[in-house]
């Protein structure tokens, strides 16, 4: 069985019955260009999501590396709503590197890119 993406972080940790529902919104949005550990000049992107679980809220901070084929269709709004967000491993189904990973909200279209990596920055909890 593949290994879901957020094993062994800090999501797994202190929401340990995690899961992907509890991804609501998007609350920052950062892409740019920079050197990744190679010295190629790739694109990365910085998310900040709202997480709520039954009864407490977080924000999540990842980070996307190598990012290819973005999309965003009707983002900007007041408030940029996952209805059915979700991070499919691709790593055994694609030869190239910079699509390891398909990241999208499957419900509305809002977001969706590839990428070859992905790491979670940090997760704290909201009063």
């Amino acid at each position: 069985m593949m290994k879901k993406w957020y094993e062994g972080t800090e999501i797994e940790k202190k929401i340990p019955d995690f899961k992907l529902t509890n991804v609501k919104y998007i609350t920052d949005f950062h892409y740019y260009i920079d050197n990744n550990s190679y010295y190629e000049k790739v694109s990365f992107l910085e998310i900040d999501f709202l997480l709520k679980t039954e009864v407490r809220k977080f924000t999540l901070k990842m980070k996307f590396n190598d990012v290819s084929s973005l999309n965003l269709l009707g983002f900007g709004n007041a408030y940029n709503q996952l209805m059915g967000f979700k991070i499919n491993d691709l790593s055994n189904n694609c030869f190239e590197k910079n699509k390891k990973y398909l990241v999208e909200d499957y419900e509305n279209n809002i977001l969706k890119f590839y990428c070859s990596g992905l790491e979670v920055l940090s997760l704290d909890e909201l009063e």
